[in-house]
C-alpha cells in the first residue's frame, strides 16, 4: 500500500522539531515530505490534522521471556541480594521455558511493545532447557505482531559447557540466517552475540564469544556491572575491571551494547567509550532491583534506554529516567532524554543499515501516530517537557513498521493474544515450581 499522511504535526526528537506537514509513504519508506503534497491515484489519503507523527520508539535492551512473569508466584524464599534475585526468580523462570512458553512470552511482549508505540526491540533471550531454535521461535512471534527486532541468545556457563556451546551455536545460527538474501524476514531482523554477564563466563567462554563476533561481524549484548557481584568477580578472579576484562578478550566494538553499567569505574567507562560501545541505561529495573543508579552523565554521547524486561514502554522509561535523575541531583534534563530516545533510533539505524529515526525522504516508514490533545501549545522548544509531563503510551493511535500498519486506529489485525498467553503463563508458573 501507498499512503499520503496529510497535515500532521511532524515530530523529530533530536534535534527537537515540530512542524506541520505531509508525508508520502511507499515501498516501506518515506519517499516525500512537504507542506501540501498532491495525492496520487494509487495511494490512500489519511487526514492527520489533529495528530502527531514521529518515528517509532526503540527499546535498546529487553527480555521478552519475562512477559509472562507479571503476577507470578513468590520465590521459595525472599531474596536478600541481587544474585539471589537471579537464582530464586529469573534463573528459575528462564529454565522453565519451553517452545510454547517462549512463543507466547515473545508474542505477549511484542504486542505490549506495539501498543506502546515501540517498533523495534533489542531482545536478550535465555531459555536453557530449550536453546536450539529458540531465537527463531522469538522471531516468529515478533514477526507475526509486525515489529523489527535485533535478537541474541544469552551465553553463560551457569548450565555447564554443553549448554554454553549450544548458546554460542544458537547465536551463530541466527546471525547467519539474518544474512540470507531473497527472503523478506531478514529485512526486519538482525542479530548480536548475546552473553549473560562477566561473572557467569570464564575466560574460554568470553574468548569464544569474541571469536564469534569477529567471525560474523557482530557486536556483543551483555549485562555489565549491574551489581557489585559482577565487579567483585572480575577483580578477585581476574584482577581486572569488568570492561577491562571484555576488552582483553576482544569483546568490544561499536556494535556492542553494555546493559546497566551501574557500578562501572571511571577507568572502565573510559575503555568502553574509547571502543565506541553503546551504554544501555535501565532505570526502572535498577530501582526495582535496588542495585543503584548508573553514572549516565559519564557515559558520553552513546547512551540508550532499555527496560530490562519491564515491558517496552519507552515513554514511561524516559520519564522514569528523568524523574530519577532529578531525585539523584543529576544535571541530565528532559531534553537530554529526548536525545537518548533518538540514540535508540540511531542504534537501530546502525543495526539495519537504514535510517529508522527521522522523517526525511528515504528513511524507513517505521512510524507512530499520536492522538495527543494538549491544553498548552506544543512547539520545537518545549517538546521535551511535553514528553516529561504529558505524552504517554495512551496517545498511541496507530503504528506502522516498514510501511505496513501494525496497529491502526488502536486495532491490531491479530485476535487478542491475552487468553492464550494466560494459559501459557499458568503452565510456566507450574513448571517453575519444579525447578
Amino acid at each position: 500500500m501507498s499512503y499520503l499522511f496529510k497535515s500532521a504535526l511532524l515530530v523529530n526528537l533530536d534535534p527537537s522539531r515540530v512542524e506541520r506537514g505531509d508525508l508520502r509513504i511507499a515501498g516501506g519508506k518515506i519517499i516525500e515530505r512537504g507542506s501540501s503534497l498532491e495525492a496520487h491515484e494509487d495511494e490512500e489519503i489519511i487526514d492527520l490534522s489533529a495528530k502527531l507523527v514521529m518515528p517509532g520508539m526503540v527499546c535498546a535492551h529487553t527480555h521478552l521471556y519475562s512477559a509472562l512473569a507479571r503476577g507470578m508466584p513468590a520465590p521459595p524464599r525472599t531474596p536478600t541480594n541481587f544474585k539471589e534475585i537471579l537464582e530464586l526468580v529469573w534463573w528459575r523462570l528462564d529454565r522453565a521455558l519451553d517452545e510454547e512458553t517462549i512463543y507466547w512470552s515473545a508474542m505477549a511482549g511484542a504486542m505490549d511493545a506495539a501498543r506502546a508505540g515501540t517498533t523495534c526491540l533489542f531482545d536478550h533471550h535465555a531459555s536453557p532447557s530449550h536453546i536450539s531454535g529458540s531465537l527463531q521461535i522469538v522471531r516468529e512471534a515478533i514477526e507475526k505482531v509486525g515489529l523489527r527486532a535485533v535478537l541474541c541468545y544469552e551465553v553463560t556457563d551457569r548450565g555447564g559447557i554443553a549448554e554454553r556451546d549450544r548458546g554460542l551455536e544458537e547465536n551463530r545460527s541466527f546471525l547467519n540466517w539474518t544474512k540470507q538474501s531473497g527472503s523478506s524476514s531478514p529485512d526486519l531482523f538482525r542479530g548480536l552475540v548475546g552473553a549473560h554477564a562477566s561473572f557467569t563466563l570464564n575466560d574460554e567462554s568470553l574468548t569464544r564469544c569474541a571469536e564469534l563476533m569477529r567471525e560474523l561481524d557482530a557486536g556483543l549484548h551483555i549485562h555489565v556491572a549491574e551489581d557489585m557481584c559482577d565487579v567483585n568477580d572480575a577483580r578477585e578472579k581476574h584482577g581486572l575491571g569488568v570492561v577491562e576484562r571484555l576488552a582483553k578478550h576482544g569483546a568490544l566494538n561499536n556494535q556492542t551494547i553494555l546493559a546497566h553499567g551501574v557500578h562501572l569505574s571511571d577507568e572502565d567507562i573510559e575503555i568502553a567509550r574509547a571502543a565506541g560501545v553503546w551504554f544501555a541505561h535501565n532505570p526502572r529495573s535498577n530501582m526495582n532491583n535496588q542495585v543503584g543508579y548508573a553514572p549516565v552523565e559519564k557515559f558520553g554521547e552513546r547512551v540508550v534506554l532499555g527496560t530490562d524486561g519491564i515491558g517496552a514502554d519507552m515513554f514511561e522509561e524516559a520519564r522514569s529516567a528523568f524523574f530519577k535523575g532529578r531525585d539523584e541531583g543529576l544535571t541530565v534534563g528532559a531534553d537530554s532524554w529526548l536525545r537518548v530516545l533518538a540514540n535508540n533510533q540511531r542504534l537501530a539505524s546502525q543495526a539495519f543499515g537504514n535510517d529508522i529515526g527521522s522523517l526525511a525522504p528515504g528513511s524507513a516508514a517505521d512510524l507512530i501516530v499520536l492522538d495527543y490533545e494538549s491544553p498548552t501549545p506544543l512547539t520545537s522548544e518545549n517538546l521535551a517537557w511535553h514528553f516529561a509531563f504529558g505524552i504517554n503510551w495512551a496517545a498511541v493511535e496507530s503504528v506502522m513498521v516498514n510501511g505496513k500498519f501494525v496497529i491502526r486506529d488502536r486495532r491490531h489485525a491479530l485476535d487478542d493474544v491475552s487468553a492464550e498467553a494466560r494459559k501459557a503463563s499458568e503452565k510456566l508458573w507450574a513448571k517453575m515450581g519444579e525447578v
